[in-house]
């Protein structure tokens, strides 16, 4: 059993509990046959992601031995629901339920992660399916003309400098941008707000009523539904303890002061800003709205260097023509927010005419349109949920920080309980630049340089800090588990850390390698602010050529093809094919019977410690600390001293657990391990 107490998880014992876990998967975010129509959605099926059956007890072996105890497991709205409105996929979700069922006999706990990036495999990322599109009037086949939205499956199709170049391939992280074009802005926009923004909007409802509603009830309460749909059948699993809201939302046009100068400034009047990723074409949003009625624009032309991360300048100008294309279908009225009187065209001359840049200005996202679903979202998951000895633990994500146009919201218990702050962090120049320095990075809240390493992971610390900070201040002490975080392992010019079993002993090829040295650093970032965490991913069938099979990203922390072949009998052979995997497979206290001060193992000494301080209860159970077998063979090769009291070595066959009973004589107490 998982609670809440304090700003903190614990056990059934009252025990604070750290935990760390693992996001699976990568390529959960896509079908399994990727290679059918594009277009063919209704078909589709997502059966066996994250893998087949078959294959589950070898992975969940792999993940448990790394120490993580908490899966956050990736679905989508479309693998659930993409034949159509109401049409359940319900192979998927008995897939889904063996596949939990597998997870609990390794003691793995799960939280629900409602997937999607950018809304929709359509608009360049994953979440929503086709149908959603389509009944707002989007014609997909026509958004790359319209530069909508940015894709892979019609990369080159485009008018950006990247696509015209021959032989270019679809760039790196990208796929973000999408959160600034015209479809992806407009649905979030009308998901959110149609009602407010979008009231003539009116559709036919499913319910054979006749009655029509407006398209925000019309996609919340299909949402909401299909999440209901897949708890509903996960009843009686106790290894679940949540589910998220939706990850990594958009605003997407609501709180834009003026939407003919870009995302770039907030209408609030706190004065919250947005920073708006500029990479590729970037049209403003009244200019995404002209291009997708056919209207050519020039439009700036950013590369992902340092005249878009410093200075915010585009390196050339394009010329954007659709050529007669339009991003809505024949059978709509055309562009909703033309029809909603935001802007016209001049019927002299036939150009666009803005007619009201603040139309979706001063508008707090977060306290009026977020919480208000979040409500109803919560309430709806608790009442299909029958467990009598977890409560649902409901995972909040707003957007992300870079990317909000509003203040993060006040989160009373009484309005959202068991709420969680998971918000995501990632160090951002080395996501994007996919190049880690530790003499040199740049501030992403202001764009300022940084130098020098001691500054860099400070400023890292410090963003962390405020992010724990948001749920004791903003959401009643509620705790914080960073939902994603990692790094890219196709670095620039850097070989990745890879198990070698040599005649005498495992060792690791270019220990000094980049991968090594961010992992690292990102766990030493959220070690040092005693966060929980699932990092961003395990995907099983990552490969160098593909990735993690999604935009061309490649975070996992496994790839088949970093296997070094260790037979089935070698004591290392569960941690074939992970990399970087002493930066993260690593020492660590999951249970403390005390509130922890320090929780930090330093991976250049091979040296673990653990403070913590009585919190007035009296435990009949020891503080616990997993040791890998990755770091400490033998348990003759560990050196354990405690502060005071007793300890001892449990050996669980992948792992050690120290086990440490504090004396009461004093109020703080230690232990450190030695393992190399």
């Amino acid at each position: 059993m998982l609670t809440t107490k304090n700003g903190e998880f614990v056990d059934e014992h009252g025990r604070v509990v750290n935990l760390r876990g693992i996001n699976l998967g990568g390529s959960s975010k896509i079908p399994t046959n990727t290679t059918t129509n594009w277009l063919d959605a209704k078909t589709t099926t997502f059966v066996n992601r994250p893998f087949p059956i078959s294959e589950a007890s070898l992975h969940f072996e792999r993940i448990r031995a790394c120490g993580f105890t908490l899966i956050r497991c990736i679905v989508t709205w479309e693998a659930i629901e993409h034949e159509g409105p109401g049409i359940y996929d319900h192979e998927y979700i008995k897939y889904v339920r063996a596949i939990l069922e597998k997870a609990n006999e390794y003691n793995i706990q799960i939280y629900i992660d409602p997937h999607q990036d950018v809304w929709s495999r359509w608009t360049g990322g994953d979440g929503a399916p086709l149908w959603t599109l389509e009944k707002v009037g989007f014609d997909v086949t026509n958004f790359p003309f319209c530069e909508a939205a940015i894709c892979q499956e019609t990369f080159g199709q485009g008018h950006s400098t990247a696509e015209r170049r021959k032989g270019k391939t679809f760039p790196k992280m990208i796929w973000p941008t999408n959160y600034f074009k015209l479809a992806t802005a407009t649905m979030f926009t009308l998901f959110w707000a149609g009602e407010r923004f979008a009231p003539h909007f009116m559709v036919d409802d499913d319910d054979s009523s006749g009655k029509k509603v407006n398209i925000q009830s019309y996609l919340q309460r299909h949402y909401i539904n299909a999440m209901a749909e897949l708890l509903e059948h996960l009843n009686g699993l106790e290894n679940i303890v949540g589910i998220g809201t939706m990850n990594e939302p958009s605003a997407g046009y609501i709180n834009v002061a003026d939407i003919s100068k870009g995302y770039g400034q907030s209408g609030a009047s706190s004065g919250a800003g947005s920073k708006e990723l500029k990479y590729g074409l970037a049209p403003t949003p009244f200019q995404g709205m002209c291009l997708g009625e056919g209207h050519a624009q020039l439009v700036g032309d950013f590369s992902n260097g340092f005249m878009q991360h410093v200075l915010g300048k585009p390196d050339s100008w394009v010329t954007v023509d659709p050529m007669g294309k339009k991003a809505w279908n024949s059978d709509s009225n055309g562009c909703i927010w033309k029809q909603a009187g935001v802007w016209q065209t001049n019927p002299q001359t036939s150009h666009p005419v803005l007619l009201l840049p603040e139309y979706f200005a001063n508008v707090d996202f977060g306290r009026e349109c977020y919480l208000p679903f979040a409500k109803e979202y919560a309430d709806t998951m608790r009442s299909v949920w029958k467990s009598k000895t977890q409560e649902l633990l409901i995972f909040v994500e707003l957007p992300p920080l870079e990317f909000s146009t509003t203040p993060f919201p006040e989160i009373s218990s009484s309005t959202l309980p068991g709420a969680i702050n998971a918000t995501h962090w990632y160090d951002g120049v080395t996501l994007f630049t996919r190049s880690f320095k530790s003499y040199f990075s740049v501030n992403t809240q202001n764009h300022r340089p940084v130098f020098g390493y001691k500054k860099i992971l400070k400023m890292h610390v410090s963003q962390l800090g405020e992010i724990k900070q948001l749920g004791n201040e903003m959401m009643d002490k509620a705790p914080t588990l960073i939902g994603e975080t990692g790094i890219p392992y196709d670095m620039i010019e850097s070989t990745t850390s890879k198990l070698i079993r040599t005649s005498k002993s495992i060792t690791f090829r270019d220990t000094s390698s980049q991968q090594l040295a961010a992992m690292n650093h990102t766990m030493t970032c959220l070690e040092k602010n005693l966060l929980s965490f699932t990092l961003w991913n395990y995907t099983s069938d990552h490969s160098d050529r593909d990735g993690d099979i999604w935009n061309g990203e490649n975070l996992s922390v496994y790839s088949e093809d970093h296997k070094c072949g260790l037979d089935k009998t070698d004591s290392y052979y569960i941690y074939d094919g992970l990399r970087a995997a002493r930066a993260f497979v690593r020492p660590y206290a999951q249970y403390i019977t005390g509130m922890p001060i320090v929780n930090e193992f330093d991976m250049a000494k091979g040296k673990f410690r653990l403070v913590y301080k009585l919190n007035g209860i009296k435990y009949d159970v020891p503080s616990e600390i997993f040791v890998p077998k990755l770091w400490c063979s033998k348990k003759a090769d560990m050196k354990v001293s405690v502060s005071d009291g007793k300890y001892e070595v449990e050996d669980d066959d992948r792992w050690y657990v120290v086990k440490y009973w504090h004396s009461m004589a004093s109020a703080e107490h230690t232990v450190e391990i030695k393992v190399i």
